[in-house]
């Protein structure tokens, strides 16, 4: 079977070329039945029957079914007329035609008039003896004719699916793209949450002591004041960082993830608002993913930051991991009793919370005890939803 690749499928749509697809058959058919009807010094009507049967080749992309019948019946009468000439190769262009262009029914139906045809041409016209060799030679051209077009429609067909697919796979692919930045754009404020409200409770926290302190000590107001500052500071670093990689389309200057040996400094900067933090790790030291200790370091965060915001009367707050080879359970205690009110049952930072523990198949309970709050869960050390 003749193959006709994409390549020059994807050619044959080029404007230039249409014209010459379009007329180069008809002008070849013309061309031969003229050299031929010149030839044989040919009459009127064998003139207007070659003209009746390769002018509607013209037409040949808008109606293919149509021209080819047409072509054919003039054939025929020409035939019956008594003669035969090289313009009934347009019965062959229009059967190609009706192959590349149609269905198989149309193009099964086409093929087997011109195997009719050409046996008749081959009885009437064809050379004493040689009727086999005559039947054989014009069957052969249209069955070329007929495979030719249905390769041409196959590959037609292929190259239209490919082409779909192509499209549909890139709007897929931009469709993921959006998602995704819509997914790291949701995490970006989250991150930014857990920055800036931590950072500014924290120095709020230190301004307000050493406003409560300025008379009687004068050096730790000052000193209460400087950490406040370097808080701020910290903060609004890493709220520039974050607004950085939201304008970036690469993302590129994205900052560093907290890990577990972060959590000291967040201990630190919390004691300096005047509570007595302790962290207690036990279980085994084996490493975890990058994504769990975000996720650790970022409950711990908002669970220190609502014990400074909501919890005034705090004075120490417990910070207890335990990690094992399936899971890792934190528990955050303060012994601050809650004023009416102020202890938030629902709200940003416990959604931000309950999400990141989800994301581990994990559990978090948070709620009052006899002489607090506490907020504790589990992560499961297994690969993230």
């Amino acid at each position: 079977m003749i193959s006709i690749g994409p390549e020059f499928l994807e050619h044959v749509r080029r404007p230039a070329l249409a014209p010459l697809l379009v007329f180069g058959p008809t002008l070849v058919c013309a061309a031969m039945a003229v050299h031929e009807l010149l030839y044989n010094r040919s009459s009127a009507v064998d003139w207007t029957l070659a003209a009746a049967v390769i002018a509607p080749l013209v037409l040949r992309r808008r109606g293919p079914v149509a021209v080819f019948w047409c072509c054919w019946l003039v054939a025929v009468l020409t035939w019956a007329l008594g003669t035969v000439s090289l313009a009934e190769l347009a019965v062959l262009v229009a059967l190609y035609t009706v192959a590349a262009e149609r269905g198989l029914r149309y193009s099964l139906s086409a093929a087997a008039a011109v195997a009719a045809g050409a046996g008749v041409v081959a009885v009437r016209f064809g050379p004493p003896g040689s009727v086999n060799d005559v039947v054989v030679v014009l069957v052969g051209l249209a069955a070329a004719a007929f495979f030719l077009g249905t390769t041409v429609r196959a590959q037609s067909r292929y190259l239209a699916s490919v082409e779909d697919r192509t499209q549909r796979l890139e709007q897929e692919r931009a469709q993921q793209a959006r998602l995704a930045a819509a997914a790291e754009r949701t995490r970006i404020a989250r991150e930014m949450h857990d920055i800036v409200a931590h950072g500014l409770v924290v120095a709020v926290a230190l301004a307000e002591a050493a406003a409560a302190t300025t008379a009687t000590d004068p050096d730790g107001a000052r000193d209460k004041m400087l950490k406040a500052a370097s808080t701020g500071r910290q903060s609004l670093t890493g709220m520039r960082r974050l607004l950085g990689v939201l304008r970036a389309e690469d993302g590129a200057d994205r900052a560093p993830q907290p890990d577990l040996g972060s959590l000291k400094t967040l201990v630190d900067e919390t004691r300096r608002t005047g509570l007595d933090v302790r962290l207690t790790e036990t279980g085994t030291e084996q490493q975890l993913d990058a994504e769990v200790q975000t996720t650790l370091f970022r409950i711990v965060q908002e669970s220190l930051t609502n014990v400074v915001k909501h919890a005034p009367e705090a004075s120490t707050v417990d910070i207890v991991l335990h990690r094992d080879s399936s899971r890792v359970a934190f528990t955050v205690t303060d012994d601050g009793r809650p004023v009416a009110g102020t202890r938030p049952r629902t709200g940003n930072g416990l959604t931000g919370m309950r999400e990141r523990v989800a994301l581990f198949d994990g559990d978090l309970t948070v709620g009052p005890t006899t002489t607090g709050w506490t907020v504790s869960g589990e992560l499961k050390l297994s690969e993230p939803r």
